[in-house]
Parts: C-alpha cells; structure tokens; sequence
C-alpha cells in the first residue's frame, strides 16, 4: 500500500475575523495537520480572532501589509509562499492580491482558488479580472451554483473547477436546556443585505401575538448601515423586549444548546456553514431554500425547509417543529450532519482536489 503523501500546504486569507470563509480556513487547516500535513496560515492582514481556534501546531504569519500596492509587502509575501508544495487562497480579493504579487515576483506555482461567494443565486455577474484571473487557477467551490457559474458563466476549464461543500468541525454536544414556556429562538448570521435579518423582524412582529417567544441575533456589523437599520426596525415596532442582538460570539456552537429553534431567512447562500452548525447540535430549525446545504439535506430534513417568505407558513411550519418529539428530531439532525459532513471524506475531496491540481499544472 502505496504512503500517503504529505504536503507543505499555505492557506492564505485577509483576517480571520468571524465569517464563513474564515471559519472554512480554520476547519480545513485543522484537519489538514490532523492529518500529518505541515501547514501555515498567512493573513494579509492582522490575524483576527478566530486565529485561536487554529491547532497550536499551525504557524500564523501576519503580512500586516501596508497597502494593496507596497511592493516590499508583496515581495516578502511571495517569499513566504515559494517554500509551499499547495498555496490554497480563500476569497476572491485576496486572489487578486496574490495573483498580482505572484506575477510582479514570479512565483509559478499552482494557486488554488477557493471560492465562497455567497451571493450566487441572486448575482451571477462575470466580472473583467474574474476573466483574466479565475481560469489560471485550480477552482475549489463550495456550492453546486458556484460550480456552475464557473463553467458556464466564466467558461472555465471543467477539470480545473472542483466541487468542495463546506463542513463544520463537531463540538463537544452540550446538555439541551428543557423547553419551558418561553419558546427561545435564534438566528446566526453576520450583518448584510442578503441575511434578510428584516423578514425575522416582522415574523417576530406576528410570532409575538401567537406565543410567548423570544430571539436573539447572533452577527458580526459586516455593513453598519444595515445593523443600525435593523437596530431601529426593532425599535419602531417595539420588539426590544423580545429581541436581543449580540455581536461578540465568536464560538457560536457552545451556546446553541440554549435555544428551542433556529431560523436561518437568507435569501442568498452558498452554504450556509450555521446549518450545518445546528444540525451538528441538534437543534431544530427553519430556513429559507437557498444555499449547498439545503440541497444536501431536502430530502432528509423537509420539515426543516422552507421556500417562500409569506409569514403565516413561517408560523405554521415553527409550531410544526416545536410539536415534533425533541429528542427524535435532534437524533435526526445528527444522524444527517454525520451522513454529508464527515471530517475523512471531506480530507480525502481535499487531497484529490490537491492532487488533480497539480498534475494539470504539471
């Protein structure tokens, strides 16, 4: 039996601050050194708070780049990357700061490109340096629309476009608080438009008169515009009582056991990694029809999806899985995380995706 082999892989990103590619970052890095690979994270930038969720044995450079254009930050960068059997980029500005830095400095070695964009179902746009750049790099995405988007759209190459639907890594499962007569929701999800936080809004605005109910959002202020504007459509309908917004956790599975359901209402996905999040604790929840997971998971977990925004069927649906037997369904939400999101398949896609990549470009 042949050995495996063991690469030198550089995952590279801005900041590691809260959000999905970054916490994709994390959970791969991990289970790459898990695996016996000696890896190395660079953030452009500062390294960000999620940076401690890496394994004490991953090394974290900070590029702490003065400006996009400093060509001695550029030049050091390259010099970081040239020791790298896999320079793995994640997000598409970061790629543009690479692809750059990789020509001025001629690094020719294979990037691979992991593309996140959680915009796809509402913006399919083929942008002019998408053009010039996505086609001289092994694409990794992360959802069935983004892999189509780049054959079809930007008219890649279909063997250097890979599809990698993102995982969660498993946290130790926290004893579920007993339901009481205060039904606890919530809703994760950082702060921008296509979040559509507004729709939970006006379901709570109805959901108030039927129950006795209470959410918490859980997010980072990705746009301030849009946080102040939730802040005061909370305001106007007078929900302060009834919804709290917190913007500091970080580690959002170590408080999931605190809930009685979540509601997820994006309008746009390409995960989303939460999902994956609440079926990992088995906690029960309502989403809207739209990113990778959801069509994982369709037929396992029909009660658990949605696919208009009319509230009354919000409603319906919440009472339908608030009556469901607890235990049954947290078993079953388990039962399908362990089904699609196994950390030694999602290594083995990796490794292939690795592998593939560099014989193209051999």
């Amino acid at each position: 039996m042949m050995t495996e082999k063991k690469y030198k892989i550089v995952q590279l990103i801005d900041t590691l601050e809260a959000g999905g590619a970054e916490r994709v970052l994390v959970t791969l890095s991990n289970i790459l050194f898990l695996k016996g690979h000696a890896v190395t994270v660079i953030t452009t930038l500062q390294k960000g708070s999620l940076a401690e969720q890496l394994n004490k044995g991953i090394e974290i450079k900070e590029l702490n780049r003065r400006s996009k254009w400093n060509l001695s930050d550029m030049h050091r960068l390259i010099q970081w990357c040239k020791p790298f059997d896999i320079i793995h980029v994640h997000s598409t500005h970061n790629l543009r700061y690479v692809f750059a830095a990789a020509k001025i400095f001629h690094l020719n070695k294979p990037i691979f490109f992991h593309h996140h964009y959680g915009s796809i179902e509402t913006d399919k746009r083929v942008e002019w340096n998408q053009k010039f750049i996505f086609p001289s790099t092994i694409l990794i995405a992360v959802s069935r629309k983004i892999y189509d988007w780049a054959i079809h759209d930007l008219k890649m190459e279909s063997q250097k476009v890979f599809l990698l639907p993102n995982i969660v890594e498993k946290q130790i499962l926290l004893q579920r608080k007993k339901r009481t007569s205060l039904t606890q929701l919530v809703l994760i999800a950082n702060f921008r438009a296509q979040k559509n936080i507004e729709f939970a809004i006006e379901l709570m605005n109805v959901l108030k008169t039927k129950m006795n109910v209470h959410l918490t959002i859980i997010g980072q202020r990705a746009d301030e515009k849009y946080c102040t504007a939730i802040k005061e459509k909370i305001n106007a309908l007078q929900l302060n009582d009834l919804i709290s917004i917190k913007h500091d956790i970080i580690n959002v599975a170590s408080v999931l056991h605190q809930f009685d359901l979540a509601i997820h209402t994006a309008t746009s996905e390409s995960g989303p990694l939460v999902l994956m999040e609440y079926m990992a604790a088995g906690l029960p929840f309502l989403t809207y029809q739209t990113g990778e997971v959801v069509h994982q998971i369709n037929n396992d977990l029909p009660e658990c999806i949605i696919d208009n925004f009319e509230i009354e069927n919000w409603i319906n649906k919440i009472n339908h899985l608030l009556q469901l037997n607890a235990d049954e369904l947290s078993q079953r939400l388990q039962n399908t995380y362990a089904k699609y999101y196994s950390e030694d398949a999602y290594y083995h896609s990796c490794i292939n995706i690795y592998e593939k990549g560099l014989q193209l470009e051999a």
